[in-house]
């Protein structure tokens, strides 16, 4: 597990404060955000068909609900690591 400086030495000379962290943390973390852009993104779509008046933006339906589906996934396997791994 590798070591990261989450914060620089303050101008008060406090000490700098490490925490744990892992490679697999940041791919999780990276994962869940990517799902949380996606669904974002499917939002968006979503939104300018149905100001475009589009008959059919329904059709975002589903992809927005995997989308959720994916994201919820992405966040407990986040989580449910940091839990287990302690990073």
């Amino acid at each position: 597990m590798a070591m990261v400086d989450n914060q620089r030495q303050k101008k008060n000379g406090s000490p700098k404060v490490e925490i744990p962290y892992c490679e697999e943390n940041r791919r999780l973390l990276d994962v869940f955000a990517d799902a949380v852009r996606e669904l974002a993104l499917l939002h968006e779509e979503q939104f300018r068909a149905i100001l475009s008046g589009d008959q059919d933006a329904s059709r975002f339906d589903l992809l927005i609900h995997v989308a959720i589906e994916k994201k919820h996934a992405a966040k407990y396997a986040y989580l449910r690591h940091m839990e287990e791994h302690g990073c």
